[in-house]
């Protein structure tokens, strides 16, 4: 008799594949709105030319005309990658188990789209889950990292701020990113 390993992230007729949490998404996206109103709002006292690169020293080093897609390029960036990852992590459950314990076919129970490109196991459904989790952090965060960098593009930066904003905010951005793929490293030795 053959058995088939049935996780949870795999689709099934008694369980669907389960769809990864929207609300990290909604906050980066909710992040990138209000980076975009206040855009909007200071663009008409932006100087032009305005500056488009600054130095390590958070200082302007090269400037553009004054045009409103490049004053909110960062926002359309941040739009952009809120979006793929959320693409992403949304595809994700559809990699489910692809093999059956008893050969290289796919297993009734795997998802229709599901592929697997690489001849290891099939992925855990912990896996999965902590693969859709960085997702949603580093959507956050990256939203966060481009809405900071463009305020103090647009705003400025205080004197006070200049020499440890850099720093502190690439530590908290590969902070971030280093917690969740620990946990990823973690799902796929199975000790989460």
């Amino acid at each position: 008799m053959r058995r088939i390993v049935q996780d949870s992230m795999t689709a099934s007729a008694e369980r669907p594949v389960r769809r990864p949490p929207a609300w990290p998404h909604l906050v980066a996206l909710v992040i990138v709105a209000a980076t975009l109103v206040i855009g909007l709002v200071v663009y008409p006292s932006a100087p032009d030319p305005m500056p488009v690169h600054f130095d390590a020293a958070l200082r302007p080093d090269a400037w553009a005309d004054k045009r409103l897609g490049g004053f909110l390029l960062p926002v359309i960036i941040a739009a952009a990658v809120v979006a793929i990852f959320w693409i992403v992590a949304a595809c994700l459950p559809l990699a489910g188990t692809t093999r059956s314990d008893g050969g290289p076919h796919p297993s009734a129970t795997a998802s229709v789209w599901s592929t697997q490109l690489s001849p290891r196991p099939e992925v855990t459904a912990a896996t999965l889950d902590a693969t859709v989790r960085l997702l949603g952090n580093l959507t956050i965060a990256t939203a966060a990292l481009i809405a900071v960098v463009a305020l103090i593009t647009w705003l400025g930066v205080p004197a006070w701020m200049a020499p440890w904003l850099l720093p502190v905010l690439m530590a908290a951005f590969f902070g971030s990113l280093a917690v969740s793929c620990l946990r990823v490293f973690r799902a796929q030795r199975g000790l989460v």
